[in-house]
Protein backbone atom coordinates (compact mmCIF):
# COMPACT_ATOMS: atom_id res chain seq x y z
CA UNK A 1 0.00 0.00 0.00
CA UNK A 2 1.59 3.18 -1.22
CA UNK A 3 -0.75 6.17 -1.70
CA UNK A 4 -3.98 7.53 -0.49
CA UNK A 5 -7.01 9.80 -0.43
CA UNK A 6 -8.59 11.40 2.30
CA UNK A 7 -12.41 12.78 0.59
CA UNK A 8 -13.92 15.11 3.45
CA UNK A 9 -17.25 15.95 4.43
CA UNK A 10 -18.52 18.38 6.90
CA UNK A 11 -17.58 20.83 9.13
CA UNK A 12 -14.04 22.91 9.43
CA UNK A 13 -13.55 20.21 12.23
CA UNK A 14 -13.62 17.58 9.84
CA UNK A 15 -11.76 19.12 7.41
CA UNK A 16 -8.52 19.73 9.99
CA UNK A 17 -8.96 16.11 10.46
CA UNK A 18 -8.40 15.41 7.54
CA UNK A 19 -4.65 17.15 7.82
CA UNK A 20 -4.43 15.35 10.70
CA UNK A 21 -5.15 12.09 9.26
CA UNK A 22 -3.09 12.85 5.97
CA UNK A 23 -0.29 14.02 7.94
CA UNK A 24 -0.32 10.41 9.74
CA UNK A 25 -0.69 8.61 6.33
CA UNK A 26 2.35 10.61 5.37
CA UNK A 27 4.59 9.53 8.60
CA UNK A 28 3.74 5.49 7.99
CA UNK A 29 5.23 5.88 4.46
CA UNK A 30 2.16 6.71 1.91
CA UNK A 31 1.99 9.27 -0.72
CA UNK A 32 -1.39 11.09 -1.60
CA UNK A 33 -2.45 10.10 -4.83
CA UNK A 34 -4.47 12.55 -7.42
CA UNK A 35 -7.97 10.93 -7.47
CA UNK A 36 -9.66 7.61 -6.02
CA UNK A 37 -9.02 5.77 -8.57
CA UNK A 38 -4.84 5.82 -8.11
CA UNK A 39 -5.26 5.20 -4.66
CA UNK A 40 -4.33 1.96 -2.82
CA UNK A 41 -6.58 3.72 0.31
CA UNK A 42 -9.26 6.06 0.32
CA UNK A 43 -10.28 7.53 3.69
CA UNK A 44 -13.87 8.77 3.87
CA UNK A 45 -13.58 11.62 6.92
CA UNK A 46 -17.66 12.08 7.33
CA UNK A 47 -20.20 14.22 9.47
CA UNK A 48 -23.75 12.84 11.09
CA UNK A 49 -24.74 16.68 11.49
CA UNK A 50 -27.47 15.66 8.80
CA UNK A 51 -29.60 12.57 7.29
CA UNK A 52 -28.56 13.44 3.52
CA UNK A 53 -24.80 13.08 3.72
CA UNK A 54 -24.78 9.98 5.55
CA UNK A 55 -26.57 8.48 2.72
CA UNK A 56 -24.02 10.56 0.21
CA UNK A 57 -21.31 8.08 2.28
CA UNK A 58 -22.92 4.90 1.90
CA UNK A 59 -23.58 5.45 -1.84
CA UNK A 60 -19.69 6.35 -1.77
CA UNK A 61 -18.60 3.03 -0.69
CA UNK A 62 -20.96 1.20 -3.19
CA UNK A 63 -19.38 3.46 -6.01
CA UNK A 64 -15.59 2.74 -4.18
CA UNK A 65 -15.92 -0.58 -4.40
CA UNK A 66 -17.12 -1.17 -7.51
CA UNK A 67 -14.70 1.11 -9.32
CA UNK A 68 -12.30 -0.92 -10.07
CA UNK A 69 -10.64 -4.50 -9.71
CA UNK A 70 -9.35 -4.77 -7.13
CA UNK A 71 -10.76 -2.16 -5.25
CA UNK A 72 -9.15 0.34 -2.74
CA UNK A 73 -9.20 -0.30 0.66
CA UNK A 74 -11.55 1.96 2.74
CA UNK A 75 -11.50 3.50 5.34
CA UNK A 76 -14.48 5.45 7.22
CA UNK A 77 -13.43 7.90 10.18
CA UNK A 78 -15.03 10.82 11.13
CA UNK A 79 -18.75 11.35 12.79
CA UNK A 80 -20.28 8.39 11.10
CA UNK A 81 -17.82 6.37 12.14
CA UNK A 82 -18.36 6.73 15.76
CA UNK A 83 -22.18 6.48 15.48
CA UNK A 84 -22.33 3.52 13.52
CA UNK A 85 -19.27 1.99 14.91
CA UNK A 86 -18.90 -1.86 13.95
CA UNK A 87 -22.63 -1.70 12.15
CA UNK A 88 -20.70 -0.47 9.34
CA UNK A 89 -18.48 -3.53 8.94
CA UNK A 90 -21.90 -5.78 9.11
CA UNK A 91 -24.02 -3.47 6.55
CA UNK A 92 -20.85 -2.69 3.87
CA UNK A 93 -18.59 -5.71 3.30
CA UNK A 94 -16.17 -3.32 1.35
CA UNK A 95 -15.74 -1.15 4.48
CA UNK A 96 -12.23 -2.21 5.56
CA UNK A 97 -12.08 0.13 8.97
CA UNK A 98 -13.80 2.30 11.07
CA UNK A 99 -12.20 5.25 13.06
CA UNK A 100 -14.14 7.26 15.10
CA UNK A 101 -12.68 11.40 15.47
CA UNK A 102 -11.47 10.28 18.75
CA UNK A 103 -9.52 8.10 17.14
CA UNK A 104 -7.53 10.46 14.85
CA UNK A 105 -4.16 9.27 16.16
CA UNK A 106 -4.81 5.76 15.74
CA UNK A 107 -4.88 5.36 11.94
CA UNK A 108 -1.42 3.88 12.15
CA UNK A 109 -2.98 0.73 14.26
CA UNK A 110 -6.10 1.17 11.61
CA UNK A 111 -3.10 0.17 8.10
CA UNK A 112 -1.93 -2.52 10.63
CA UNK A 113 -4.81 -4.32 11.08
CA UNK A 114 -5.17 -4.12 7.50
CA UNK A 115 -2.56 -5.18 6.19
CA UNK A 116 -3.03 -8.65 8.43
CA UNK A 117 -5.74 -9.28 6.75
CA UNK A 118 -8.41 -7.73 9.63
CA UNK A 119 -11.15 -5.18 9.76
CA UNK A 120 -10.87 -2.89 12.80
CA UNK A 121 -13.59 -0.84 14.75
CA UNK A 122 -11.49 2.22 16.46
CA UNK A 123 -13.82 4.67 18.29
CA UNK A 124 -14.87 6.09 21.41
CA UNK A 125 -12.97 8.68 23.76
CA UNK A 126 -11.41 6.76 26.45
CA UNK A 127 -8.04 8.53 26.45
CA UNK A 128 -7.29 12.47 25.11
CA UNK A 129 -6.33 12.26 22.12
CA UNK A 130 -2.91 12.93 21.25
CA UNK A 131 -2.39 16.13 19.25
CA UNK A 132 1.02 16.33 17.56
CA UNK A 133 0.15 19.50 15.15
CA UNK A 134 3.57 18.87 13.85
CA UNK A 135 2.65 15.92 11.63
CA UNK A 136 -0.60 18.08 10.31
CA UNK A 137 -0.67 18.12 6.81
CA UNK A 138 -1.55 21.36 5.79
CA UNK A 139 -2.19 21.98 1.74
CA UNK A 140 -3.63 25.85 2.27
CA UNK A 141 -0.36 28.29 1.52
CA UNK A 142 -2.62 30.98 3.09
CA UNK A 143 -4.48 29.81 6.48
CA UNK A 144 -4.13 27.57 8.59
CA UNK A 145 -6.54 26.00 10.82
CA UNK A 146 -6.01 25.06 14.73
CA UNK A 147 -8.52 23.11 17.03
CA UNK A 148 -8.22 24.25 20.53
CA UNK A 149 -11.67 22.63 21.84
CA UNK A 150 -12.57 19.14 21.36
CA UNK A 151 -16.08 18.20 21.83
CA UNK A 152 -19.47 19.39 23.55
CA UNK A 153 -21.24 19.56 26.46
CA UNK A 154 -24.43 21.44 25.49
CA UNK A 155 -26.35 18.54 24.32
CA UNK A 156 -28.86 20.09 22.20
CA UNK A 157 -31.71 17.67 21.94
CA UNK A 158 -31.54 18.14 17.78
CA UNK A 159 -27.42 17.49 17.99
CA UNK A 160 -25.40 14.16 17.46
CA UNK A 161 -21.81 16.12 18.06
CA UNK A 162 -21.56 15.13 21.52
CA UNK A 163 -22.36 11.69 20.55
CA UNK A 164 -19.72 11.60 17.95
CA UNK A 165 -17.04 14.04 19.54
CA UNK A 166 -17.53 13.33 22.92
CA UNK A 167 -17.09 15.64 25.62
CA UNK A 168 -15.29 18.93 25.92
CA UNK A 169 -11.58 18.75 26.10
CA UNK A 170 -9.61 22.00 25.97
CA UNK A 171 -5.84 22.07 24.68
CA UNK A 172 -3.40 23.62 27.14
CA UNK A 173 -2.92 27.72 25.54
CA UNK A 174 1.05 26.96 25.73
CA UNK A 175 0.27 24.35 23.25
CA UNK A 176 -1.75 26.22 21.05
CA UNK A 177 0.32 29.22 21.24
CA UNK A 178 3.18 27.42 20.11
CA UNK A 179 1.08 25.69 17.02
CA UNK A 180 0.45 29.07 16.02
CA UNK A 181 4.21 30.43 16.03
CA UNK A 182 4.99 27.52 13.86
CA UNK A 183 2.20 28.58 11.47
CA UNK A 184 2.87 31.76 11.15
CA UNK A 185 6.51 31.63 10.63
CA UNK A 186 6.35 29.23 7.81
CA UNK A 187 4.29 32.35 6.34
CA UNK A 188 0.34 31.47 6.53
CA UNK A 189 -1.12 34.85 6.86
CA UNK A 190 -4.62 33.99 8.79
CA UNK A 191 -5.21 31.23 11.22
CA UNK A 192 -8.92 29.60 12.15
CA UNK A 193 -9.59 28.87 15.55
CA UNK A 194 -11.99 25.59 15.75
CA UNK A 195 -14.14 24.11 18.28
CA UNK A 196 -17.81 22.78 18.35
CA UNK A 197 -18.56 24.93 21.45
CA UNK A 198 -15.57 27.28 20.77
CA UNK A 199 -16.71 30.36 23.37
CA UNK A 200 -16.44 27.25 26.19
CA UNK A 201 -12.38 26.92 25.87
CA UNK A 202 -10.60 26.83 29.08
CA UNK A 203 -6.76 26.65 29.29
CA UNK A 204 -6.52 23.25 31.81
CA UNK A 205 -3.29 24.92 32.75
CA UNK A 206 -4.01 28.26 33.72
CA UNK A 207 -8.12 28.36 34.19
CA UNK A 208 -8.32 31.58 30.89
CA UNK A 209 -11.11 31.57 28.62
CA UNK A 210 -11.59 32.28 24.82
CA UNK A 211 -11.14 35.98 25.43
CA UNK A 212 -7.61 35.66 27.00
CA UNK A 213 -6.37 33.25 24.69
CA UNK A 214 -7.20 35.55 21.87
CA UNK A 215 -5.01 38.41 23.13
CA UNK A 216 -2.20 36.16 23.97
CA UNK A 217 -2.00 35.00 20.35
CA UNK A 218 -2.54 38.53 18.76
CA UNK A 219 0.72 39.01 20.66
CA UNK A 220 2.41 37.11 17.79
CA UNK A 221 3.00 40.22 15.44
CA UNK A 222 3.53 38.63 11.94
CA UNK A 223 -0.12 37.39 12.37
CA UNK A 224 -2.41 39.03 9.98
CA UNK A 225 -5.80 38.10 10.67
CA UNK A 226 -6.85 35.96 13.36
CA UNK A 227 -11.03 34.40 13.87
CA UNK A 228 -12.66 31.58 15.61
CA UNK A 229 -15.68 29.44 14.80
CA UNK A 230 -18.21 28.18 16.50
CA UNK A 231 -19.63 30.45 19.58
CA UNK A 232 -22.72 29.25 21.18
CA UNK A 233 -24.42 32.67 22.55
CA UNK A 234 -24.66 31.79 25.97
CA UNK A 235 -20.99 31.65 26.16
CA UNK A 236 -20.43 34.55 24.87
CA UNK A 237 -19.45 37.23 27.44
CA UNK A 238 -18.71 41.06 27.20
CA UNK A 239 -14.65 40.27 27.52
CA UNK A 240 -15.30 38.52 24.25
CA UNK A 241 -17.08 41.39 22.97
CA UNK A 242 -14.38 44.03 24.18
CA UNK A 243 -11.45 41.76 22.45
CA UNK A 244 -13.63 41.71 19.29
CA UNK A 245 -13.88 45.80 19.46
CA UNK A 246 -10.04 45.92 20.83
CA UNK A 247 -8.34 43.97 18.12
CA UNK A 248 -8.20 45.12 14.68
CA UNK A 249 -6.30 42.00 13.64
CA UNK A 250 -9.35 40.30 14.83
CA UNK A 251 -11.45 39.10 12.03
CA UNK A 252 -14.87 40.99 11.78
CA UNK A 253 -16.62 38.00 11.33
CA UNK A 254 -18.45 36.29 13.79
CA UNK A 255 -20.77 32.96 13.38
CA UNK A 256 -23.24 33.02 16.10
CA UNK A 257 -26.02 30.27 15.35
CA UNK A 258 -29.83 31.13 17.28
CA UNK A 259 -31.21 27.55 15.18
CA UNK A 260 -35.18 29.29 15.98
CA UNK A 261 -36.55 32.19 16.85
CA UNK A 262 -39.56 31.18 18.84
CA UNK A 263 -38.54 30.77 22.60
CA UNK A 264 -41.11 27.66 22.57
CA UNK A 265 -38.96 25.69 19.79
CA UNK A 266 -35.79 27.01 21.47
CA UNK A 267 -36.85 25.45 24.89
CA UNK A 268 -37.13 22.18 23.42
CA UNK A 269 -33.91 22.28 21.94
CA UNK A 270 -32.36 22.78 25.11
CA UNK A 271 -30.78 26.16 23.83
CA UNK A 272 -30.76 27.62 27.02
CA UNK A 273 -31.05 31.09 25.95
CA UNK A 274 -34.14 33.04 24.66
CA UNK A 275 -35.66 35.32 21.32
CA UNK A 276 -34.95 38.05 23.54
CA UNK A 277 -31.68 37.54 25.08
CA UNK A 278 -29.95 36.52 21.68
CA UNK A 279 -31.07 40.06 19.91
CA UNK A 280 -29.66 41.68 23.18
CA UNK A 281 -26.46 40.07 22.74
CA UNK A 282 -26.25 40.77 18.89
CA UNK A 283 -27.05 44.97 19.84
CA UNK A 284 -24.43 44.63 22.64
CA UNK A 285 -22.17 43.56 20.06
CA UNK A 286 -22.95 45.92 17.19
CA UNK A 287 -23.03 48.36 19.30
CA UNK A 288 -19.08 47.61 20.29
CA UNK A 289 -18.13 46.64 16.94
CA UNK A 290 -20.75 48.42 14.02
CA UNK A 291 -18.60 46.73 11.33
CA UNK A 292 -19.06 43.21 12.13
CA UNK A 293 -20.68 40.75 9.77
CA UNK A 294 -22.69 38.35 11.14
CA UNK A 295 -23.44 35.03 10.15
CA UNK A 296 -26.01 32.17 12.04
CA UNK A 297 -27.11 28.47 11.27
CA UNK A 298 -31.47 28.18 11.61
CA UNK A 299 -33.05 24.71 11.45
CA UNK A 300 -36.80 24.89 10.17
CA UNK A 301 -39.43 22.18 10.27
CA UNK A 302 -38.40 21.29 14.55
CA UNK A 303 -40.78 18.71 15.76
CA UNK A 304 -43.47 21.08 16.71
CA UNK A 305 -42.68 23.84 15.09
CA UNK A 306 -46.02 25.82 13.82
CA UNK A 307 -46.23 28.02 11.50
CA UNK A 308 -46.53 30.87 14.48
CA UNK A 309 -43.00 29.56 15.32
CA UNK A 310 -41.25 29.56 11.70
CA UNK A 311 -42.70 33.28 11.52
CA UNK A 312 -40.84 34.50 14.81
CA UNK A 313 -37.79 32.69 12.98
CA UNK A 314 -38.64 34.90 10.06
CA UNK A 315 -39.13 38.06 11.89
CA UNK A 316 -35.86 37.53 13.79
CA UNK A 317 -33.72 37.48 10.59
CA UNK A 318 -35.55 40.42 8.99
CA UNK A 319 -34.84 42.56 12.49
CA UNK A 320 -30.60 41.13 12.77
CA UNK A 321 -30.24 41.19 9.04
CA UNK A 322 -26.93 38.52 8.94
CA UNK A 323 -24.76 38.76 5.91
CA UNK A 324 -24.75 34.72 5.84
CA UNK A 325 -27.56 32.08 6.74
CA UNK A 326 -26.98 28.64 7.08
CA UNK A 327 -30.15 26.67 7.29
CA UNK A 328 -31.16 23.17 6.71
CA UNK A 329 -34.38 21.35 7.18
CA UNK A 330 -34.65 19.18 10.24
CA UNK A 331 -33.33 16.24 10.36
CA UNK A 332 -33.89 13.61 13.15
CA UNK A 333 -30.02 12.07 14.73
CA UNK A 334 -30.43 8.52 15.92
CA UNK A 335 -30.31 8.26 19.58
CA UNK A 336 -30.91 12.38 19.88
CA UNK A 337 -34.02 13.04 22.01
CA UNK A 338 -35.60 14.94 19.51
CA UNK A 339 -35.61 11.94 16.95
CA UNK A 340 -38.35 11.04 19.39
CA UNK A 341 -40.25 14.17 19.55
CA UNK A 342 -43.61 14.68 17.86
CA UNK A 343 -45.52 15.78 16.07
CA UNK A 344 -42.71 15.47 12.82
CA UNK A 345 -43.85 18.14 10.27
CA UNK A 346 -44.36 16.99 6.87
CA UNK A 347 -41.55 16.78 4.08
CA UNK A 348 -43.10 19.02 1.99
CA UNK A 349 -43.94 21.54 5.11
CA UNK A 350 -40.50 22.11 6.21
CA UNK A 351 -38.93 22.54 2.43
CA UNK A 352 -41.57 25.10 1.65
CA UNK A 353 -40.61 26.94 4.62
CA UNK A 354 -36.97 26.26 3.70
CA UNK A 355 -37.84 27.88 0.52
CA UNK A 356 -39.32 31.04 1.99
CA UNK A 357 -36.47 31.43 4.56
CA UNK A 358 -34.00 31.57 1.92
CA UNK A 359 -36.07 33.78 -0.22
CA UNK A 360 -35.90 36.50 2.52
CA UNK A 361 -32.49 36.38 3.94
CA UNK A 362 -30.57 35.65 -0.09
CA UNK A 363 -32.28 39.27 -0.26
CA UNK A 364 -30.82 40.51 2.97
CA UNK A 365 -27.40 39.50 2.16
CA UNK A 366 -27.81 40.87 -1.52
CA UNK A 367 -28.93 44.37 0.44
CA UNK A 368 -25.95 44.06 2.74
CA UNK A 369 -23.05 43.40 0.17
CA UNK A 370 -24.70 45.83 -2.09
CA UNK A 371 -23.86 48.41 0.58
CA UNK A 372 -20.36 47.77 0.37
CA UNK A 373 -19.90 49.23 -3.48
CA UNK A 374 -17.45 51.83 -3.82
CA UNK A 375 -16.15 50.87 -0.64
CA UNK A 376 -12.46 49.38 -0.52
CA UNK A 377 -11.21 45.86 1.17
CA UNK A 378 -7.72 44.32 2.11
CA UNK A 379 -8.26 41.12 0.81
CA UNK A 380 -6.41 38.09 1.41
CA UNK A 381 -5.77 36.20 -2.19
CA UNK A 382 -6.67 31.82 -2.13
CA UNK A 383 -6.52 31.28 -5.27
CA UNK A 384 -7.56 31.56 -8.53
CA UNK A 385 -11.15 32.20 -8.96
CA UNK A 386 -13.31 29.70 -9.40
CA UNK A 387 -15.16 31.84 -12.41
CA UNK A 388 -12.33 32.22 -14.39
CA UNK A 389 -8.47 31.43 -14.39
CA UNK A 390 -8.01 35.17 -14.92
CA UNK A 391 -9.02 36.18 -11.44
CA UNK A 392 -8.27 36.23 -7.68
CA UNK A 393 -10.67 34.68 -5.05
CA UNK A 394 -10.28 36.04 -1.87
CA UNK A 395 -11.94 36.70 1.58
CA UNK A 396 -11.94 40.43 3.16
CA UNK A 397 -11.71 40.85 6.90
CA UNK A 398 -14.96 40.27 7.17
CA UNK A 399 -14.88 36.76 5.62
CA UNK A 400 -16.93 37.96 2.41
CA UNK A 401 -15.85 36.25 -1.06
CA UNK A 402 -14.25 38.66 -3.07
CA UNK A 403 -13.44 38.25 -7.14
CA UNK A 404 -11.77 40.62 -8.59
CA UNK A 405 -8.85 40.41 -12.11
CA UNK A 406 -5.22 40.10 -11.59
CA UNK A 407 -3.01 42.47 -13.14
CA UNK A 408 -0.37 39.88 -12.40
CA UNK A 409 1.21 42.25 -9.51
CA UNK A 410 -0.32 39.83 -6.79
CA UNK A 411 0.08 36.10 -5.84
CA UNK A 412 -1.43 33.88 -3.73
CA UNK A 413 -1.33 34.64 -0.08
CA UNK A 414 -0.88 38.34 -0.81
CA UNK A 415 -3.22 41.10 1.09
CA UNK A 416 -4.09 43.37 -1.61
CA UNK A 417 -6.54 46.78 -1.32
CA UNK A 418 -9.86 45.86 -3.78
CA UNK A 419 -12.36 48.79 -4.68
CA UNK A 420 -16.10 46.98 -4.38
CA UNK A 421 -17.66 46.96 -8.05
CA UNK A 422 -20.80 44.66 -7.79
CA UNK A 423 -22.01 42.91 -5.53
CA UNK A 424 -24.75 39.28 -5.66
CA UNK A 425 -26.04 37.24 -2.62
CA UNK A 426 -23.42 35.61 -1.54
CA UNK A 427 -19.98 37.34 -2.90
CA UNK A 428 -18.98 40.79 -4.03
CA UNK A 429 -16.67 41.30 -7.48
CA UNK A 430 -13.67 44.29 -7.75
CA UNK A 431 -10.38 45.29 -9.05
CA UNK A 432 -7.27 47.18 -7.56
CA UNK A 433 -7.78 51.16 -7.62
CA UNK A 434 -5.67 52.29 -10.64
CA UNK A 435 -6.11 49.01 -12.64
CA UNK A 436 -7.38 49.53 -16.06
CA UNK A 437 -11.41 49.71 -15.89
CA UNK A 438 -12.04 48.09 -19.06
CA UNK A 439 -10.98 44.60 -17.12
CA UNK A 440 -13.61 42.20 -17.17
CA UNK A 441 -16.15 41.91 -14.27
CA UNK A 442 -17.92 38.73 -13.40
CA UNK A 443 -20.31 38.17 -11.06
Amino acid sequence: MKTYIVETWGCQMNHHDSERLAGLLESEGLQEATTAMDADLVLLNTCSVREKPVRKILGRIQTLSRMRSPRPAIGVCGCVAQQEGEALLESAEAVDFVLGPGQVPRIGEALRCLRQGKRGVFIGFENPEDYNYAQIFRKDSTRGMVTIIEGCDEYCTFCIVPYTRGHEFSRPSSEILSEVRVLVSSGLREVELLGQTINAYRCPETGGGLAHLLRKILEISDLDRLRFITSHPRHFGEDLIEVLSDEPRLSRYLHLPFQSGSNRILKRMNRKYTREEYRDLIRRIRDRVPDINLSTDVIVGFPGESEEDFLQTLSLLEDIRFGQVFAFAYSPRPGTPAAKYRPKLPEDVALDRLHRLFTLTDGISRQLNEALVGSRMRVLIDGTSRKSESDWQGRGEDNRVINFPATGREKVGDIVEVEILQASAHSLVGRRPGSSPTLPIRT
